[in-house]
This record gives structure tokens, C-alpha cells and sequence, in this order.
């Protein structure tokens, strides 16, 4: 009878016909099939292809098969390790990419593009609503970590000032009589932008004089109004026998008597200051 040959009717998955039965040329195929990468059981699960129990009974009847089964899997395994190794050099080979998170998209053409514009009066908002520019906050975060830019900012802010300047003259010129209440709304809006931008440039320092008058006029009232209020501390001790209360300084003629009467002492001055006595202490 035939290596794995049986009168057992054949199993669902079993081998196709012929493919039970070992070869050299089956076996050495398999052996080929292994060393170049491929394992056992995906070979086995392929339809037609021998069960892993009949290459187990192979291997135990036939002991070239199974050198050269085992030989195959020991290389297969081995390039395997190679592969890995050399993979792992070539990753720590690779420089490292720098600490803190992705590198920073700014370029200098980028941030003379986006000075240009607020320069011609476009505010941030508009700009950031570009899709070819970046988000706004994106914007401010290269305000923070890139000094150049930052001085390139601050600069295109003090010129859209004296851009917003003469928007304004140009918002006032083109009002007309259906339009100047909208005309004066712009024009305020425009103003108070430039007077924020460039506040020593553009704000009306007569205005400022007058608000600081105003305030200082109202505190002035403000501090007239107030009552001088004085406040006395009042300290009560017993008399030297033991009996009367007495309170330093006197609150009234009653006290001020019982005063004199323990001591012998009356206070001068109207805010009754102390005594030697008291002064030594």
C-alpha cells in the first residue's frame, strides 16, 4: 500500500488525489517553498495541498524529508533575522526628528505675504480665512517663537495705522446725504482701529487732557464731600486702688474728673495727649 494511502472515504479539506503520496519532487517542492519564507500551515491550507498529519507521517518515514524540512525552516528562520537586523539598522540609522512636536511651517515668504496684506489694511481674520494661509492662531504662535517675524508684525501694524488714517479721510469724502450715518459708523470704527494701533500717532490728546481733568476734578469733589473724620483709641485701666474704671483719654468731663481724682494730673489739648506717666511706659 502507498504512504497515506487508506480505504477511509476522503475528509472534508483532504489532499486531491496523488498529493498523499510522497515524492521526492513533492517533498523538495515544500522544502522550497519553506526556505523561501512560507510556513507550514499556509502551505497546508491551500486547497489540494497535503495535511500537516500527513507531512508529520512523511517525516517520520522518510528521514531526507525531514532533514531537509528542518533545514529549511532553520534558514528560513535565520534570513528572517537578517531581515530584521537589518531593518533595525536602518531605522537607527535615520537621523531622529527634533523634540517638541512637528517642525514649524514658517517661512520667511510666508511671513512678508502675510505682513504685505495686513500692511494694505486686511485684517488677521480675513487673512486666515485663506485656504492658502495658515489659521489664525497658527499666525500668533509665530508671533511668539519667531523674533523676526515678530518685528516684521509689529511694523505692518504701525503702517496699517496710517493705512486706516487715510481710509477714513476716503470713508468721509464718499459720504452722502443717504449715507453718512453708515459713513460715520465706518468712519468711527476705522479711527478707533488706528488710535488702538498707533495710540502716541493718532489719538486726540485733547480728549485725553479733558478726561484727565474731568477725573481729577471729580475725585476732588469726591474727597470735598468726605468728612475729616478722626479716630481715637481708647484704653481702660483700673485706678491705683482698685475700684474706678478710668479711660485713657477721657471721653467726657465724668471721666476726665475721675481722671484727676486717681492721678492728680489733668490732660492739655483738646485731643487730651498722656501724660508723662503714660509717655514712659
Amino acid at each position: 500500500m502507498a504512504d497515506g494511502a487508506g480505504g477511509s472515504p476522503a475528509r472534508p479539506g483532504a489532499a486531491a488525489p496523488g498529493m498523499s503520496v510522497y515524492t521526492e519532487a513533492l517533498g523538495q517542492a515544500i522544502c522550497r517553498r519553506v526556505l523561501a519564507g512560507e510556513s507550514l500551515r499556509a502551505i497546508c491550507a491551500e486547497p489540494g495541498a497535503p495535511h500537516r498529519t500527513t507531512l508529520r507521517g512523511w517525516m517520520a518515514r522518510h528521514p531526507e524529508f525531514a532533514q531537509g524540512l528542518v533545514a529549511s525552516q532553520q534558514a528560513a528562520r535565520l534570513a528572517w533575522r537578517r531581515r530584521d537586523r537589518a531593518c533595525f539598522a536602518h531605522l537607527a540609522a535615520r537621523p531622529k526628528p527634533p523634540r517638541g512636536g512637528k517642525p514649524s511651517t514658517y517661512t520667511p515668504a510666508m511671513g512678508e505675504a502675510i505682513c504685505a496684506r495686513l500692511m494694505e489694511g486686511e485684517s488677521l481674520t480675513a487673512i486666515a480665512r485663506d485656504p492658502a494661509m495658515p489659521a489664525y492662531a497658527t499666525i500668533l504662535g509665530w508671533v511668539r517663537r519667531h523674533p523676526e517675524f515678530e518685528d516684521m508684525y509689529a511694523q505692518a501694524r504701525q503702517v496699517q495705522a496710517d493705512y486706516f488714517c487715510d481710509e477714513a479721510r476716503d470713508v468721509a469724502l464718499a459720504a452722502t446725504p443717504e449715507t453718512v450715518w453708515v459713513a460715520r459708523l465706518c468712519f468711527s470704527v476705522i479711527r478707533w482701529q488706528a488710535a488702538r494701533l498707533a495710540p502716541r500717532k493718532y489719538v486726540e490728546r485733547l480728549a485725553v487732557m479733558e478726561a484727565n481733568e474731568a477725573r481729577r476734578r471729580a475725585e476732588a469733589e469726591a474727597a470735598a464731600q468726605r468728612p475729616d473724620r478722626l479716630i481715637c483709641v481708647t484704653r481702660f485701666e483700673r485706678s491705683p486702688d482698685g475700684k474706678t474704671i478710668l479711660a485713657v483719654p477721657p471721653r467726657n468731663a465724668e471721666e476726665e474728673a475721675r481722671w484727676e481724682a486717681a492721678h492728680g494730673k489733668p490732660y492739655d489739648g483738646p485731643l487730651y495727649q498722656v501724660v508723662d506717666r503714660w509717655a514712659a511706659r
